[in-house]
This record gives structure tokens, C-alpha cells and sequence, in this order.
């Protein structure tokens, strides 16, 4: 398939954000692994297949060099007969792999060896609200706010929402349907408008999106939740693959094999000014030490979003509880997910609640500062 077109509005997005061609035609490579694939998210015997705060990663790290199996466990402290996997080696939560001497010794590595974090995260469940604030008249001016907005009210009871989604086939609405399932989710908001109230809080992109909705009532379509695969919030994750690959089409990109993601991008050619791209490649993680360093970041990356997916006072009270191993270990992340930042700002990329990426670089300039 011929992606020109799309390649070259991708090329203008990037530059209409203040981004310099010398980011996306720097050649280098950039290894990857993937972390909370559910596949998709689909509602399935009137349940989500996945939890609501599932988040997916697709990352890495950037390097100009490698290292090998027994290089890396040394460096881990690891015999050269054991595996290494960071579902053994950073089991539980956030908080709780912060205290792990493999947490601190994988990013250690990355930072002595001038290595950069590179990620796509995906907060599941938002991507797959987003839809419904885009088909939405009247949010335009600032959608990436009303999504945010949408997204924590549908989030806050996760039962009741597959509730009434699955009762409209969601995201295949009926239009005979549209005033019933619009007026479900503005009871919601309202229910949200109404608990804010009693703490004298007054949200105005809530005030705003709950009138809007109610307008919306009167449109005849809601053109981005119809005629799409009922109960089927997210298709599969092959997209986001793509992304990179076009995204970075002058870099050499090395993925973790994944059968299915394989078989889909090798079903068609990826075209662009009349040359099929070459620039991917995959290879099997258990041989390949680069691949297994990528493991360790995403499951890292994939729980730190978890962790900053709450109110911001409840994140802040559990950082002013880490003990000294714990913040020494946070604030080491930060240091490196800023210098890699600062290397090359696309090496981040969020389909996630605004609120969610503010607190992601709000915390970066608290505590990614070299002491």
C-alpha cells in the first residue's frame, strides 16, 4: 500500500508542533518490545476482556551500540544459566519494583551507556472513549480536554459503563439509539458535576462537554461510533507499529517477534515516494540481550503510567512516602526519561488522558534534575 500521503502529513504534524526534520532523519536504531497487549478490547459476556486501567507499551531504548546475553547478566547480577524476565524480575506494582536491585541495575545500564527510552503508550480504555468526544459536535476547540474529561468520568464506575455501552452495541450505536445512549453518559456527568459540587469544585470542560452531548441529542449521526464492530472498543494493536515504522522511516527499527504483528505487516508492502520501506526488522528475544533490556523498560513504563493514572494528590502523597532506595530509584528514571526527552521528543508519544502525560512531565522537571 502507498502511505506517501500519509507519511508526508505525519512529516507536517510533527513539524507544526515545533519539531526539527533532524529528529525524524537522524538514522540510528531503536529496539523494541511490547508490554499489555490484550490484543484488543472487546466486551465479552457482558465483561471488559481486560482490566480498566490496562495500558500497553510499545518501547525501548536507542543505542548506538549492543551488548550480549552475558554482558547484560552481569550487569543484572545474574548467573549465566538463569533467564532473564522482568515478570519474574519486577513483579508488583510500581511502588513495589522500586525497590528492586533490578529496577535501579537495568536503568543504571541504560545511563552509563548513554542509551535513550523511547515509547508509544496507550492507555487502553481511553483510546477507546475517544471516538465519542470526536463525533461530538462542538468540541473541537480543545478535544484533547473533553477527552480527558470523558475519559475520567467513564472510568470512575467501569462496570456500569460496559453497562450501557453494551446495551447500545458501542461502538456500533444504532440511530435509533443515539438520544438514549447520549443521555446515559450525560447522567454520569452529571452524577461526577454534582459530587464536585459538594466539595465546592466547579469543572467548566465538564459543564461544557455535558452541553454538548445534550445537543448533540439532535444529530442525525455520531460518525465514528456507528457502523464499526459491536462490542469492539479497540482493534488490534498492529496500528501502533505502524506508527513507528512510518514515523521513523529513515531509522533502523528492531521489534521483539510477535507472530501476529509479523504476519499482518508482512501481508502488504509499506510504501512511501515509490520505495518499499526495509527499515524494520524482528528478532527472537531470548538470543538477542538488546531485546531483553527493551522487556525490563516497557514492564517498567507500562506500571509507572498505572501508578500516575490517579488524582494527582493521591500520586504525590505516595512519593512523599518513598524511602530513600525508592526515591533514589524514581528519581534516576526521571533523569533518564528527561535526557531522552531532551535527545529527541518524539521518542515520547501518548494516547493518553491529558492528565495523565501533565503529571508524566510535571514529575520529570521535579525530580529528572542531575544533582
Amino acid at each position: 500500500m502507498d502511505y506517501t500521503e500519509i507519511s508526508n502529513s505525519i512529516r507536517m504534524m510533527i513539524k507544526a508542533q515545533g519539531v526539527d526534520d533532524k529528529y525524524i532523519d537522524k538514522e540510528e536504531t531503536l529496539y523494541y518490545d511490547e508490554s499489555g497487549n490484550i490484543k484488543h478490547l472487546i466486551v465479552k459476556e457482558g465483561k471488559l476482556n481486560a482490566d480498566s486501567d490496562t495500558v500497553f507499551v510499545l518501547g525501548g531504548v536507542q543505542a548506538d551500540d549492543t551488548i550480549s546475553l552475558e554482558e547484560l547478566k552481569t550487569a543484572l547480577g545474574k548467573s549465566l544459566e538463569k533467564e532473564m524476565k522482568s515478570t519474574k524480575d519486577l513483579k508488583g506494582s510500581f511502588i513495589e519494583i522500586l525497590r528492586k536491585d533490578n529496577f535501579r541495575k537495568i536503568l543504571q545500564l541504560i545511563q552509563d551507556k548513554g542509551w535513550h527510552i523511547h515509547f508509544c503508550i496507550v492507555q487502553v480504555l481511553y483510546y477507546g472513549f475517544v471516538d465519542i468526544v470526536d463525533s461530538i459536535n462542538g468540541l473541537g476547540f480543545a478535544p484533547l480536554e473533553f477527552k480527558a474529561e470523558l475519559y475520567k468520568v467513564l472510568k470512575k464506575n467501569p462496570n456500569v459503563t460496559v453497562s450501557i455501552f453494551k446495551k447500545y452495541k458501542y461502538p456500533n450505536v444504532a440511530t435509533k439509539d443515539i438520544k438514549n445512549f447520549l443521555s446515559e453518559i450525560i447522567t454520569l456527568i452529571e452524577s461526577v458535576i454534582t459530587e464536585d459540587a459538594k466539595r465546592f469544585i466547579i469543572n467548566p470542560f465538564l459543564l461544557v462537554l455535558k452541553s454538548c452531548i445534550e445537543n448533540s441529542k439532535e444529530q442525525k449521526e455520531l460518525t465514528f461510533i456507528q457502523e464499526e464492530t459491536a462490542h469492539e472498543w479497540v482493534g488490534e494493536f498492529e496500528q501502533f507499529y505502524k506508527q513507528q515504522i512510518l514515523n521513523f522511516s529513515k531509522k533502523n527499527l528492531v521489534f521483539d517477534e510477535e507472530k501476529q504483528v509479523m504476519n499482518q505487516i508482512a501481508g502488504e508492502d509499506i510504501i512511501i515516494d515509490g520505495k518499499t520501506l526495509n527499515n524494520y526488522s524482528f528478532k527472537e528475544s531470548g538470543s538477542d540481550a538488546m531485546i531483553q533490556v527493551c522487556d525490563y523498560v516497557v514492564s517498567i513504563l507500562r506500571k509507572y503510567i498505572i501508578f500516575l493514572d490517579r488524582l494527582e494528590s493521591e500520586v504525590d502523597a505516595d512519593i512523599q512516602n518513598f524511602d530513600e532506595n525508592q526515591m533514589n530509584n524514581y528519581k534516576l528514571l526521571n533523569r533518564i526519561l528527561a535526557a531522552s526527552l531532551d535527545y529527541n521528543p518524539l521518542f515520547v508519544h501518548f494516547v493518553a488522558s491529558q492528565h495523565t502525560v501533565a503529571k508524566y512531565h510535571m514529575y520529570i522537571k521535579k525530580y529528572g534534575k542531575i544533582e
